[in-house]
């Protein structure tokens, strides 16, 4: 690196699926310009990168609800089917695909790791970049305008216990099971920490956690609907609470559900129902070592942090074999190749692997900006007070809180405008976060969101706010809603989705003045699952519409 690099017209950081949706976008609507996409890794697809990849990882979406609107997974080509789900290798494969088809692999730049972003008077941006292969080699390259879609799992959260400097085994997050794979393959012994999860394993929950997943089967339901359907079931939607949930066009039945009487009743019955369903398939209540897995609260309370099963062996049945041990205690040190646990007990390892999650917040440093909210803390606490009123007075169910076992999370969650720009940067339109929530919907999230990016930099979008009084309104009602929606999942620190997310959708959707209900009837509409599919040859819909 090194030497004078000329002026982009927008930088991309991340090539996995938002950065790849959002620069395919940008490159369709302005084949003249000068686009970039930065890459830390030395391949595309993100969590899906070349090595990230490990033998038996696979989605836990099913085939047909993980790809491109614009690039259909065909079976022919990679191989995978209705009712399948997708490996890791097929996925990297079609990520790359993808990108040299609509030419936003050649550019990629690789092993390019963005530390530091830099705001420049004449409205743009420097950006500061070492190698990721070689260090102490950097360079700065400036563009017009940045898309931030580094995602939410870059940053591993890796624990620290005492007497980790003279503990033996392996001990590593999940984001390096790859490179860890030959070890793990071997032992006889291992340790997982956290509630997802021929050896023997002893899984190690916190007690003072959020407790372990809803993991769900991949077909629910006597009709045996795909579970990533149910979420995108536009009638089902409705029992969600949802402040943008209006934009369906149903705004009267949802009214009815979430602010009248029966309407809770039935609400709460539909979340009793679906919760009481997962837990009787599991045995939960059948067996003393399944019970410690059965979730502490109601699927109500959880956004997209719930697994599918995607694997042939059945993960109940290895815990009644007593081959998966599971324990709710805390790790309280490690000695040699013991961990030793809150409860007394003491197992012995060849190897932990935490999945202990992400950090939200990413490592990059951003220099004379501001991502946050421009108030005095007497302000925003006001702001915040008047958000909590209306969406208590919205949703009155929402004030019935889960009693949780720990301290709610503390902490200012991202508030973006649309969940994509920062605040103070709505009409300045010239930097945008792409994936920066959290959904099983990611594929459409990340092309629709990529295609509202391009319209908003372009400032062709056919509905935008007007001060920023307004921006600052919506923003804090629908963050602070997160965080009263969604106490077991994100949603006090990012956006969560789960039955919102084609509310959400339809936002975006009409946000762009294009149709959002993409069914052929109305019965349809309202029963049938949305897919990536629905949403096929966007791109050419709104230059259409651009072209009236």
């Amino acid at each position: 690196m090194g030497g004078m690099a000329e002026l982009q017209n927008v930088i991309v950081i991340g090539a996995g699926w938002y950065g790849l949706a959002a620069a395919k976008s940008y490159i369709e609507l302005h084949p003249d310009k000068k686009v970039l996409v930065l890459e830390a890794e030395t391949t595309v697809g993100g969590t899906w990168s070349r090595d990230r990849l490990y033998p038996g990882l696979k989605s836990n979406n099913l085939w047909g609800s993980y790809e491109y609107p614009d690039y259909p997974m065909v079976e022919e080509v990679y191989g995978v089917g209705y009712g399948q789900h997708i490996p890791a290798a097929v996925l990297h494969r079609y990520l790359t695909d993808f990108a040299k088809e609509f030419g936003v692999f050649e550019k990629v730049r690789f092993n390019t790791k963005v530390t530091t972003i830099e705001a420049t008077p004449s409205g743009g941006w420097k950006i500061h970049v070492t190698n990721s292969k070689h260090e102490g080699c950097s360079d700065v390259l400036e563009t017009e305008k940045l898309i931030v879609a580094t995602g939410l799992t870059s940053e591993p959260n890796l624990p620290c216990y005492n007497g980790q400097e003279t503990f033996t085994p392996e001990f590593f997050h999940a984001k390096d099971f790859c490179a860890k794979a030959d070890t793990v393959k071997n032992c006889k012994k291992a340790v997982v920490v956290g509630a997802e999860g021929n050896a023997t394993v002893d899984l190690v929950i916190r007690p003072t956690g959020d407790g372990p997943v809803w993991l769900c089967p991949p077909f629910v339901t006597p009709f045996k609907r795909m579970m990533e359907e149910l979420l995108s079931t536009r009638a089902l939607t409705w029992f969600s609470p949802c402040p943008w949930g209006d934009e369906d066009g149903y705004g009267p039945v949802r009214g009815f559900l979430h602010r009248s009487g029966i309407g809770n009743f039935m609400v709460g019955n539909f979340w009793n129902t679906l919760s009481s369903d997962v837990v009787e398939a599991h045995g939960y209540n059948n067996h003393p070592e399944l019970f410690k897995l059965k979730p502490w609260q109601s699927a109500m309370w959880t956004g997209s942090g719930v697994g599918i099963h995607n694997y042939d062996t059945n993960f109940f049945d290895l815990v009644k074999e007593g081959r998966i041990r599971v324990h709710l205690a805390d790790i309280s040190g490690l000695n040699g190749n013991k961990v030793n646990l809150s409860d007394g007990q003491i197992v012995e390892t060849e190897v932990v692997i935490c999945a202990t999650g992400w950090k939200k917040e990413s490592a990059l440093t951003y220099i004379n900006f501001d991502k946050g909210l421009r108030h005095t803390v007497e302000a925003r606490d006001k702001l915040i007070q008047e958000a909590d009123e209306k969406v208590f007075q919205s949703f009155p169910m929402l004030k019935n809180q889960p009693v949780l076992r720990h301290e709610a999370k503390k902490g200012e969650p991202l508030r973006n405008y649309r969940f994509i720009v920062p605040s103070q940067s709505v009409f300045a339109k010239n930097i945008a976060f792409a994936g920066m929530v959290s959904t099983v919907t990611t594929a459409t999230f990340a092309s629709i969101q990529g295609l509202w990016i391009s319209a908003f930099f372009d400032g062709k979008l056919a509905r935008f706010p007007k001060t920023d009084d307004e921006v600052v309104k919506e923003v804090m009602l629908h963050t602070q809603f997160g965080k009263w929606r969604y106490p077991c999942g994100y949603g006090a620190s990012l956006p969560d989705f789960a039955f919102d997310s084609i509310p959400y959708v339809d936002l975006l959707m009409n946000d762009l003045g294009l149709k959002n209900h993409r069914k052929g009837s109305s019965m349809a509409e309202l029963v049938e699952s949305y897919k990536p599919s629905d949403y096929r040859g966007l791109t050419q819909e709104w230059i259409s519409l651009l072209a009236r």
